[in-house]
This record gives C-alpha cells, sequence and structure tokens, in this order.
C-alpha cells in the first residue's frame, strides 16, 4: 500500500516537472514582447528624424527612449523566467526519477 502511495506521489510529482518545462519553453518561444519592441525601435526612428525640425518632439522621444528600454528588460525577465522553469522542471523530473528507482529497489530485495 505504501509503495503504490509513493509510486502517485512520484508520478504527480512527475506530471509537475514536466508541466514546468513545457511552461517555461512556451513562456521562451512566446515573442509577443519582441515584436512591440520592433515596433517601439521603427516609431522611435521616425520620432527621432522629426526631433530634428521640431523641438517639442523631443520630450516624447525621451519617453519612447525610457519605455523600449522597460520593454527590454521585461524581455529578459520574461526569458529569465522561462529558464528557471525548465531548470527546475528538469529537476524535478531527475528528482522524480531517482526516487522512483529508490521505491522500485526497496521493493525487490
Amino acid at each position: 500500500m505504501a509503495t503504490t502511495i509513493q509510486i502517485i506521489m512520484v508520478s504527480v510529482l512527475f506530471i509537475a516537472g514536466v508541466v514546468m518545462v513545457i511552461s517555461g519553453m512556451l513562456i521562451i518561444m512566446t515573442r509577443e514582447y519582441q515584436e512591440t519592441m520592433r515596433v517601439l525601435s521603427n516609431q522611435s526612428t521616425r520620432l527621432s528624424s522629426k526631433a530634428l525640425s521640431d523641438a517639442g518632439v523631443q520630450a516624447s522621444l525621451d519617453g519612447t527612449a525610457r519605455l523600449l528600454e522597460s520593454v527590454t528588460r521585461l524581455v529578459q525577465t520574461a526569458i529569465g523566467t522561462g529558464v528557471f522553469l525548465c531548470l527546475l522542471g528538469t529537476v524535478v523530473c531527475v528528482g522524480c526519477f531517482w526516487m522512483l528507482t529508490i521505491v522500485g529497489g526497496g521493493t525487490g530485495g
């Protein structure tokens, strides 16, 4: 009975580890922030060409530069979170495999 409960617990943890790896990969692979960054970069180029002729556009150009830096940090944070989830999920899966070999080794003796 105890071995069955242990195997069920290991299976649930393994599934949780696989879900972590998949969600981490999805976070890394989605490029929704990168598209925003590309659009902001294009608009910033257009705005900087107008800033040379109009003094009132300087403040807007400064705001756009700050926004672009914020989106860059957001992308880096999202990728870091995805990598962390992938690594954590891998560690959980390896731990589950190790626990399963202990449970399997204990019943064979």
